[in-house]
């Protein structure tokens, strides 16, 4: 029976600190979605993009910052900012911000 117990909390305390993108709907199994930020009625001609990575919750590395995904590929006007979400069961996660701008 202490066993049983014991089990029973190593398991939620894993899944209860699963890798999520923190951002927007989450799916327990998967998740994938991009949501608007920001946008003006002109597209940009290029395109950058920047991300940070999570992985089991315990590790999250990466800038997924505006202002990296704007030097990315030199973008000094901004035209548009959109967030992009993904997560699969808790092991993997991203969260990457879509600039586009001239």
């Amino acid at each position: 029976m202490k066993k049983l117990f014991m089990l029973n909390l190593v398991v939620i305390a894993l899944l209860g600190n699963c890798a999520t993108s923190g951002f927007g709907s989450v799916g327990v199994v998967f998740t994938s979605h991009k949501v608007g930020v920001y946008g003006t009625d002109l597209e940009g001609s290029k395109k950058g993009k920047a991300c940070a990575e999570s992985y089991l919750g315990a590790v999250a590395v990466g800038d997924g910052s505006v202002q990296e995904a704007a030097k990315k590929q030199n973008i000094t006007k901004i035209k548009s900012i959109n967030l992009e979400s993904f997560s699969v069961l808790g092991l993997y996660a991203s969260l990457c911000t879509l600039v586009t701008g001239d």
